[in-house]
């Protein structure tokens, strides 16, 4: 048993990716209202990137990575906490079986995402942001439908091959290039008509951030949200995220503006 005096609250599944888990921590940290260390949220991040990629596992029709996300839960529950949450919304395809065998609560990343766009928009049209996995799982697709809003599904191609592109550049830790390709994916969105984007992948969370210009497109970062559902359960006060690190910009031979990629559209 674990002594009482370090008993963690919230336990994190990291590692899918690290970078992805570590901007989770970072906003659940600056999204605190606390003043002192020991105001703070009790966590523990349980890092396993080691498990089999998500995606390929959903696309492939297998659960490969449900084995070692049972046995992280199972883990983290051993530790005492009193909720979980996976910055990785691809893990969130294997939900249902992961959380009836969690005595902790497992905060659905969906959940919160639907929460946090109902803060930013009335009605609209929202556009998912997503590895192809968790398109395919179709959770996101079912929440915000059944919360009112319209899905904006891009047909063109070049839309997801640049999502999928801005997600990689971040799991090989290229933030500055990922910033130039989730631009782009954004402004696709735009012209699909979308009203707001989700940056449904915890990579893109990463470049949250650095992104300029939007034109107007309310853009929904799915670790923020998953942050501010994590302090909420566990009843601290929530901040709007303060000095949220930025990547230098690219020259400009190397990264088109918003508007640039207007007119070449």
């Amino acid at each position: 048993m674990i002594d009482e005096a370090i008993r963690p609250q919230l336990g994190i599944i990291g590692g899918l990716g690290p970078l992805a888990s570590a901007d989770f921590y970072f906003k659940l940290t600056r999204m605190t209202e606390a003043l002192r260390d020991n105001e703070h949220v009790p966590c523990v991040i349980l890092s396993v990137p080691q498990l089999p990629d998500r995606t390929e596992a959903i696309l492939a029709g297998h659960d490969g990575p449900l084995a070692p996300l049972t046995a992280a839960v199972s883990a983290l529950n051993a530790l005492g906490v009193a909720c979980i949450a996976m910055p990785c919304n691809t893990a969130h395809h294997w939900y249902d079986k992961l959380a009836a065998n969690s005595r902790a609560e497992i905060i659905h990343i969906g959940d919160a995402v639907v929460a946090e766009i109902r803060r930013s928009l009335d009605r609209g049209r929202v556009a998912n942001l997503a590895t192809r996995g968790t398109l395919v799982s179709g959770f996101y697709q079912h929440r915000i439908s059944a919360a009112g809003f319209d899905l904006c599904l891009p047909q063109d191609a070049e839309f997801q091959e640049r999502v999928d592109s801005a997600i990689m550049l971040v799991k090989a830790g290229s933030i500055a290039q990922a910033a130039v390709e989730t631009e782009r994916a954004l402004h696709l969105a735009q012209l699909a008509g979308a009203d707001a984007a989700l940056l449904g992948c915890t990579e893109l969370s990463v470049v949250a951030a650095s992104l300029g210009d939007t034109n107007g497109l309310i853009v929904i970062d799915s670790n923020a949200a998953l942050a501010r559902a994590s302090l909420t359960r566990l009843g601290f006060g929530v901040q709007e995220a303060r000095g949220l690190p930025k990547v230098p910009r690219l020259r400009a031979n190397g990264r088109s503006s918003w508007r640039a990629a207007q007119r070449a559209s």
